[in-house]
């Protein structure tokens, strides 16, 4: 069996992470933000395209607190936990990524269209409103590309 060998970032080159975000579930949220925002504490640059259900999570006055219908015997856990303070919201770490300058918050533009929803509708980290193709032709320079939904 012959393997293909992995996508390096050529020398000199800053790797690349592209994360698609499909869900507003926390669960799903907290991983895919904290896999982006790790790296861009590494140097990496890194990128969340959010879409469809995920974009729901970037409304402002919205906060995601739901578990997915497979983790909901784990929900009550996750709330103390973030509650108490004893791990951060998805948010604040997401924030924590935003601070590296190395991290980009993309909104879809058809879900937008979709939710009848505006760039103003969103939270202020959001960096662009962009459509697939625009963030595909980005995603495919990526070493490490990620769907979440």
């Amino acid at each position: 069996m012959i393997r293909e060998q992995p996508k390096t970032a050529k020398s000199g080159e800053t790797p690349r992470i592209s994360i698609i975000v499909a869900s507003d579930r926390v669960d799903k949220l907290f991983p895919a933000v904290t896999l982006a925002s790790t790296a861009a504490m590494m140097n990496w640059e890194a990128e969340l395209f959010f879409t469809t259900w995920g974009l729901l999570a970037l409304r402002r006055g919205h906060e995601a607190s739901e578990v997915s219908a497979d983790y909901k015997i784990h929900e009550e856990g996750l709330r103390r936990a973030f509650t108490s303070g004893s791990m951060p919201g998805w948010r604040e770490v997401l924030e924590e990524g935003k601070k590296t300058g190395r991290l980009r918050v993309y909104a879809c533009s058809t879900t937008m269209g979709l939710f009848n929803l505006n760039l103003g509708d969103l939270v202020e980290i959001v960096d662009d409103v962009v459509g697939a193709a625009y963030f595909l032709g980005r995603a495919k320079e990526s070493e490490v590309n990620l769907f979440v939904s």
